[in-house]
């Protein structure tokens, strides 16, 4: 074990070493996943850039491993802060392993996304690895040039979408950006502007280098401006803040001291030697916050004015503070310890979310992620979790302000590189507390976390610990074979996140053919997923192809019966046993429970032996998980309907309709059940009140025209059915109806003219009705109270009076 006083490190020669690979591909896996952009349907967007992320680790760490072994030691930075960047893996490890999850749920997630142990893990390990290989200022340097030419290519490139966005709308949209969503763009714009006023700050930087940092800071304010966050823009303000606050403490005073002859000075202080550019550096963070209060304060008009103009408007929902505080509460009541378990949030929320939600707009979302990323991971972890993050969040400030304060950097460029890490770490922090970052956003964040932690070895009086295990054949041997291992396994791990790649494009392939029809390409595509990574949405995905498919071959007069009914139960059988597996992988998504109904419910009709039962039992257990959703009591009303058991299907109508009030389906479907069981009153009531909820669904004022004539409200059923062809006049359905109710309201004219209308529609329209309108035509009414029945109007108390009434 040795140990050395730091210092700043001489230049040396560059040359190809793993050393300097390493460097070089910790830079290159941020860099390379933010330009990765594929504009291909079928190549799924975030999920190729997590994991060029992950791979990017992964070479990172094989590339390490490799210089160790060929270089015979390991030299480690100032090690408490880095030990604490572990603390937030290994909860997310213990929480995998015991609440119930499954480790591979927890560590993969659907597509390894951020609140999963493994996202968590390669983002703990690219920051040691930073840590660790950043050794020296060329490394540093190479990190912020690399850096800066990205954070270039990512403004240029948004400046070319918004015009393409303007010149040609319908071909790519002005949010469309590199980083994933809008909001995820303004939060790393965000953290590049931070840097370019720490760089105009403490860095002597000229002539065309400090003309690049205003331009590139000057179009992130403007990028700034379309997202307009007032999160981005409140850390923005408190950055420019500091920043000018410390510029005017370290400015030289312009005027000389003779006004103060013959004052008593109190706090005077000897005069520091100003630093270079101090006098310089006022505008620049001045400037900054003025418009990131002008933002704040007039985000509501000028800045939303801004992003209407331009058409960046985006709606960025999440769960409140007291909503997320509320899921939390209820999963600590049942797994304080270790929480729901990585990337369970989004079962938490349905499972416990407050019923006043469904008369929102939002009511239908199922969110993954509660007000932050970090008070989400608080529910999912539990108690060691929140621990964890506490604990890593206190260290990081603890020693890096004692650092900034105390132990300084002598070297200008270090001090920037430790100030400008600790400051984006800062704001990534803020970032995860209040909103929910993105997987690159938090990739830059940690990347800072090791270039921050590198710094310290710089500071003063510090000390790097080193181990030359080349020279101890004992130790030696140990540490050789914990690293081959850590290759190897490396090496395996590749293989699994490329091989869950495939799978994930295989799922959006597949998804993308059904909803094409085209069901022998989305089989092949599903196969192929399930055999790359099985995962219980790919098997959720093959109960819906086997749905599909049995609807085309039952509607398919070709086919002999005989093979009809073989291709069938295959379809049948199949559908089962995939919706069966994704209940097993993932028993706790109501999803695949609610897919097992779908395919049961399916062949009730036919009256297959147990189709009903067993689709009531997989609806009621995705009931049970999803408590709240009103669309499950009305799909089991649906299938009440199919199993001919209207008491049971008005029940569970009344009971979604509890539980959203203005759920216009159930409200719709309840009238055409108080139709059919000759309660025509209380159908139009439950009818006007889908109405009132959506008056401008042709197809609702359809039905409250029907009955308002089965009620003897004709002028009424004229009124409903001429808004609803008002509002489809292709609707012939509603036009023919509506000629029917001028007809036996004696007025032939106008009932001729709809008739008509309807005839122009199609041939078979003209042919069926040409009956109709010779009568019409002959001043007779061809729609007498005997054949309303026939035409589906409940048969109520009709006005006869009206029937037969002249024309006018």
């Amino acid at each position: 074990m040795h140990e050395n006083s730091s210092g700043v490190r001489p230049a040396r020669t560059k040359r190809l070493s793993f050393d300097v690979a390493t460097s070089w591909a910790a830079v290159l896996t941020l860099a390379i996943s933010v330009v990765a952009f594929i504009p291909v349907i079928t190549i799924p967007f975030l999920y190729t850039k997590v994991t060029i992320i992950a791979l990017g680790a992964l070479v990172t760490l094989a590339l390490f491993i490799l210089a160790r072994l060929t270089r015979g030691n390991v030299i480690v930075p100032p090690l408490p802060l880095l030990g604490a960047l572990w603390l937030v893996p290994l909860a997310y490890l213990f929480s995998s392993l015991f609440s119930g999850v499954g480790i591979q749920n927890g560590f993969f997630g659907t597509e390894l996304e951020t609140d999963t142990f493994g996202f968590v893990l390669i983002l703990a390990m690219l920051a040691t690895l930073t840590a660790l290989a950043f050794r020296r200022t060329q490394s540093y340097q190479t990190f912020f040039k690399v850096s800066s030419f990205v954070f270039g290519i990512t403004l240029v490139a948004q400046v070319l979408i918004l015009v393409l966005g303007r010149i040609a709308p319908s071909f790519i949209s002005p949010t469309t950006n590199l980083i994933g969503s809008f909001a995820d763009f303004g939060m790393f714009v965000g953290l590049g502007v931070t840097v370019i006023l720490l760089a105009l700050r403490l860095l002597a930087v000229t002539g065309r280098k400090r003309t690049l940092l205003l331009i590139g800071g000057g179009l992130g304010l403007l990028m700034l401006a379309l997202v307009n966050s007032a999160v981005v823009w409140s850390l923005i303000a408190l950055v420019s803040l500091a920043l000018f606050i410390e510029a005017i403490m370290r400015r030289r005073p312009m005027a000389d001291d003779s006004d103060l002859d013959g004052v008593a000075l109190m706090l005077a202080e000897t005069e520091t030697e100003e630093e270079a550019g101090a006098s310089s550096s006022l505008a620049a963070p001045l400037a900054v916050l003025a418009i990131s209060l002008f933002f704040l304060i007039g985000g509501s008009t000028i800045g939303n004015a801004l992003v209407s103009a331009l058409g960046t408007s985006v709606v960025d929902v999440r769960p409140s503070w007291q909503s997320t505080f509320d899921i939390g509460g209820h999963t600590y009541a049942s797994s304080p310890l270790f929480g729901s378990g990585p990337g369970t949030f989004g079962a938490q929320w349905i499972q416990f979310k407050d019923r006043s939600l469904n008369d929102t707009i939002f009511w239908n979302i199922d969110f993954t992620s509660g007000i932050g990323f970090i008070p989400s991971s608080f529910v999912t972890t539990g108690l060691v979790g929140a621990l964890a993050w506490l604990g890593f969040i206190g260290l990081f400030l603890f020693f890096g302000l004692r650092a900034l304060l105390l132990r300084m950097p002598q070297d200008p460029f270090v001090r920037f590189v430790s100030a400008a890490s600790f400051t984006g770490v800062l704001y990534v922090l803020a970032l995860a507390i209040f909103n929910v970052p993105g997987p690159l956003v938090l990739l830059a964040g940690f990347l800072l976390v090791g270039l921050f932690v590198s710094s310290l070895r710089y500071g003063t009086n510090a000390r790097e610990w080193g181990v030359i295990f080349a020279r101890s054949p004992r130790i030696g041997f140990i540490i050789v074979f914990g690293l081959t291992l850590l290759l190897l396994a490396s090496i395996v791990a590749a293989y699994v996140v490329i091989e869950r790649y495939l799978a994930g494009v295989a799922y959006t392939e597949a998804t993308v053919a059904l909803s094409s029809g085209n069901l022998e390409e989305a089989e092949a595509d599903i196969a192929r997923s399930i055999l790359f990574a099985p995962s219980d949405r790919a098997y959720q995905l093959a109960a819906g192809v086997g749905i599909a498919r049995m609807n085309t071959i039952a509607s398919d007069s070709t086919l002999a019966a005989a093979d009809a009914q073989q291709q069938f139960q295959q379809a049948l059988s199949g559908s089962i046993e995939a919706a069966l597996t994704a209940t097993r992988l993932g028993p706790n998504n109501y999803q695949n429970w609610a897919i097992l109904g779908n395919v049961y419910q399916t062949v009730v009709p036919l009256n297959i032996e147990g189709a009903y039962d067993n689709a009531k039992a997989a609806y009621d257990r995705a009931v049970a998980l999803n408590p709240t959703n009103p669309t499950l009591p009305f799909v089991l009303a649906q299938l009440e309907i199919a199993n001919e058991n209207a008491e049971a299907a008005e029940e569970n109508l009344m009971q979604a309709i509890n539980l959203k009030r203005d759920y216009t389906e159930a409200i719709f479907l309840l009238s055409q059940l108080a139709v059919q069981q000759g309660r025509a009153r209380e159908a139009l009531e439950a009818a006007e009140a889908a109405a009132y909820f959506a008056p401008n669904d042709p197809v609702v004022l359809f039905q409250v025209g029907i009955l308002r004539s089965a009620n003897g409200d004709n002028p009424g059923a004229i009124q409903a059915l001429a808004r609803s062809v008002e509002l489809n006049p292709q609707y012939a359905n509603a036009r023919f109806f509506l000629g029917v109710m001028y007809g036996i309201s004696g007025q032939y004219d106008r009932a001729i003219a709809e008739l008509e209308t309807v005839a122009a529609l199609s041939p078979e329209n003209e042919e069926a009705i040409a009956a109709d309108l010779a009568a019409l035509r002959q001043g007779r009414n061809p729609f007498p109270p005997s054949r309303l029945g026939a035409l589906g109007i409940p048969q109520g108390s009709l006005n006869e009076s009206a029937t037969n009434a002249p024309a006018q």
